[in-house]
């Protein structure tokens, strides 16, 4: 699917990313096109994020950000994303407004 097929809800997910890192706003990104249905997106993103925060760390030092970015900071802020992704997930479709395609 592509970012635009996505409800104002669930792309909120990724624009919540860019606050906390900008690389893994485009990691999430680039990732809806690996899907078929925003809720499929939604629950990959939910697991993608329980990967990172296995070793956040190790994420960063992956992307060579370790100097730039507090793990502890982005920990908290990619949980806040998974929770944001989570909620979303328990929410009708029909509530969760309009894609941008369609508006």
């Amino acid at each position: 699917m592509d970012t635009d097929d996505l409800t104002p809800m669930a792309y909120e997910t990724i624009k919540r990313s860019f606050d906390v890192c900008e690389v893994l706003r485009a990691e999430i990104g680039a990732s809806a096109s690996n899907f078929r249905t925003e809720d499929e997106f939604l629950d990959g993103v939910v697991k993608f994020l329980d990967v990172i925060l296995e070793d956040p760390e190790d994420y960063l030092d992956s992307w060579d950000l370790l100097d730039q970015l507090d793990t502890k900071t982005f920990a908290e802020g990619v949980r806040r994303i998974q929770a944001h992704a989570a909620a979303v997930l328990k929410t009708p479709p029909v509530e969760r407004g309009k894609p941008f395609f369609e508006q």
